[in-house]
């Protein structure tokens, strides 16, 4: 037996134990104990059919690549097997157009988690206007945008300044 089958299947093994624990947990009625173990299981299986980007993966042959998609398409959609890290990274390397595609894809994840976290985290004990458009009378190009109006002459206190950001734009 090779050092590869043999840490694959200490892992199986390590699953296996993992839900048998949470069996007789759930026998014992400590459910949440149960639970644990089984989110636990879930972590392991998915470090085998999902490793890390620390281990050291030779590339698949193409012919290979072929064989076990073909293989897989007998029980899974290709929606599914696509969703599989290690698929889309070797096709990728046989692919330069859809590995392109892939490092876009990527970078608009990361954008779009970064914009998340900037609205996440942004200041919103502000009293600055963000929706101004309900009104058509009032409406303004900032509509949706966290922003202010100037006062206007003669309806003093309708809107003015932000007293929290007194630098904050507005329609000047």
């Amino acid at each position: 037996m090779s050092a590869v089958s043999s840490k694959l299947t200490e892992r199986f093994d390590r699953v296996r134990e993992l839900v048998d624990v949470a069996h007789i947990y759930a026998e014992d009625g400590a459910a949440l104990s149960a639970m644990q173990n089984l989110v636990d299981a879930i972590a392991a299986i998915r470090s085998i059919i999902e490793p890390g980007p620390d281990q050291d993966r030779r590339p698949v042959p193409l012919e290979r690549l072929v064989e076990t998609v073909e293989g897989a398409q007998r029980t899974r959609k290709p929606e599914e097997i696509a969703a599989v890290p290690w698929v889309a990274e070797a096709i990728g390397l046989h692919d330069p157009a859809i590995r392109a595609l892939g490092d876009v894809a990527t970078l608009a994840q990361q954008r779009y988690h970064a914009a998340l976290v900037e609205w996440i985290t942004r200041d919103w004990t502000c009293l600055c206007v963000v929706s101004c458009d309900e009104d058509p009378a009032t409406a303004c190009g900032l509509s949706g945008q966290q922003h202010v109006h100037p006062a206007i002459p003669g309806r003093p206190g309708v809107y003015g300044p932000c007293p929290v950001h007194p630098d904050a734009p507005g329609d000047r």
